[in-house]
């Protein structure tokens, strides 16, 4: 039988007290030894993969190559920043239908789907240093002017 993971804890707490959306494992390992509480990376590695198995946390993958992880919350879509790397979570924008009319048209059964809305945050657009207001909601307009879902997923 294997041991308990010290670990886990301390990254499940982490999780939940943390200030980055998604971490990088090596952001949890370096805030592990911030908080005294050091593990090697492949101790995170196996702690990461395992809340992951267990439906705790979920896998981001973004285009930057790294690995992302979060708590297994309500489902939500992710804005990245090109620039500086920040990441900002925003509600899912699909129709609540469109997941059922996928399913209909490939016969597949969907559990989950990754958006990720790619450009400059506030802080990196050229011509403005505005923050978003507190509570940011997402736009439902589309560019075309037409309009997007109002519900989350």
């Amino acid at each position: 039988m294997a041991r308990p993971s010290r670990i886990r804890p301390a990254l499940d707490a982490l999780m939940v007290t943390g200030d980055p959306h998604a971490w990088t494992l090596e952001e949890l390992q370096e805030e592990l030894e911030r908080r005294g509480r050091p593990a090697s990376f492949s101790s995170v590695f196996r702690a990461a993969h395992q809340a992951v198995l267990l439906g705790h946390w979920r896998k981001v993958a973004l285009d930057d190559g790294k690995t992302r992880f979060e708590p297994a919350t309500r489902h939500h879509d992710h804005l990245l920043c090109e620039r500086c790397g920040s990441l900002r979570s925003v509600p899912c924008s699909f129709p609540s239908g469109l997941r059922l009319r996928m399913e209909r048209a490939t016969g597949y059964c969907i559990r989950d789907h990754a958006l990720l809305w790619q450009g400059l945050c506030p802080a990196c657009r050229p011509g403005t240093a505005r923050k978003p207001a507190p509570g940011f909601r997402a736009n439902t307009r589309r560019p075309d002017g037409n309009k997007g879902a109002k519900r989350p997923c």
